[in-house]
Order: structure tokens, then sequence, then C-alpha cells
């Protein structure tokens, strides 16, 4: 016996949203990163420190 009919969920209608929310920021941190990394005192290990602890 199937069930004729589901119910809609509105729980994960938000979801689309959040994720390119997440990716917009992602792209920010890392532009920030990029803009970060263009000192002339900068180095290999601050780049590598920068990135593990935000």
């Amino acid at each position: 016996m199937a069930i004729s009919h589901t119910m809609p969920s509105s729980v994960r209608s938000g979801d689309g949203l959040i994720i390119l929310g997440y990716m917009a920021l992602a792209l920010v941190l890392l532009g920030a990163l990029y803009i970060a990394s263009g000192g002339p005192s900068f180095t290999d290990v601050d780049l590598t420190t920068m990135a593990m602890m935000p």
C-alpha cells in the first residue's frame, strides 16, 4: 500500500540561500586573505598561521 500524497516541507525552502550565503562569505574571506598577503613583510609562515587560526 503506497502513500498517495506527501506533505510539502517548509523547512528546506531556504537551503539554497543559506548555501549561497556561505559561498559568498568564503569568497569575501579568500579575497581578504589575498589582499592581506600582498604586504612586503608577509611570509609563508604568516599565511599558514592566518589560514589555520582565523
